[in-house]
Formats: structure tokens, C-alpha cells, sequence
């Protein structure tokens, strides 16, 4: 992941596509997943430290995805965080997929911060709190 934009090139694959060879719908989320993950890396954290209790999970309480083309097995899409939302628990990343110029697909997706054993949210780490200003510094209009 690039570091100066949050910004990612990737390939669609046949695995990610429908019958028709359209991007399959809910693959957008997974494909998400992936790119989330890399954000967390480049900012020193990891999804391990959070299934192995280190840091607070963050589990997807929202998220929505408007398509604004077929993307078709072979496209060559960028993606990169848009926006940054934060709140005291929770925070949305807010993507572009792009297919050369143009707009292909935006991509919202709120986490919230949960305490495990009480099975509510939690405030936000400050160290990760850090890692979410710095990102909306680099990408929120």
C-alpha cells in the first residue's frame, strides 16, 4: 500500500467475479478486507493483535457499496481511501475504486471497537486513534 495516499492497485480476478465475469457483488467487501488490513500494517498494527486479544477488534457494524460500472475479470482497479470518519468507538473508512479516471465503485465501512468481555464498545486505542488522524490528515476533504 502506498503510504503517501492509501492507494492500492489491484487486479479483478476470475475467482472475484459472478457467471457473467462481473465483479460479484460481496467480493468488493472482501477485497476491502485485504486492503483494510494493509492500512493496518503500514501503521504498525495488525488484525492477529486483535483476534489474539493484544488490541481491541474492531468488527464491521456497517457498510455499503454503490456501483457505478461493470468491473469485468482483467480490470485493473486503484483503490484508496477517501475519507476518514472518527468517533469515540468507532471510525468508517471510506474508499474509491477507480478504473482509469473514472469512478467505478465507493466503498463505506464502519468498525467499532469492542471490549470482549463485556460485549460492548469501547473507546478507541490512542495509539490507533493517532493512525486514524494521520490517515484523514493524508486523504479527508
Amino acid at each position: 500500500m502506498n503510504a503517501a495516499d492509501f492507494s492500492e492497485h489491484l487486479v479483478v480476478r476470475l475467482p472475484h467475479t459472478d457467471a457473467a465475469g462481473v465483479l460479484f457483488y460481496a467480493r468488493i467487501f472482501e477485497l476491502e478486507q485485504e486492503l483494510f488490513e494493509r492500512w493496518l500494517e503500514l501503521g504498525g498494527f495488525s488484525l492477529r493483535e486483535m483476534l489474539d486479544g493484544r488490541f481491541p477488534p474492531t468488527p464491521v457494524v456497517h457498510c455499503d457499496a454503490d456501483y457505478r460500472m461493470p468491473i469485468r475479470c482483467g480490470d485493473r482497479l486503484t483503490a484508496r481511501i477517501d475519507t476518514v470518519e472518527i468517533g469515540r468507538s468507532a471510525f468508517t473508512l471510506s474508499w474509491k475504486f477507480s478504473l482509469g479516471e473514472a469512478q467505478a465503485i465507493a466503498v463505506r465501512v464502519k468498525r467499532v471497537a469492542i471490549d470482549r468481555r463485556a460485549g460492548e464498545s469501547t473507546d478507541l486505542p490512542e495509539a490507533f486513534r493517532e493512525w486514524l488522524l494521520a490517515t484523514q490528515a493524508k486523504t479527508s476533504n
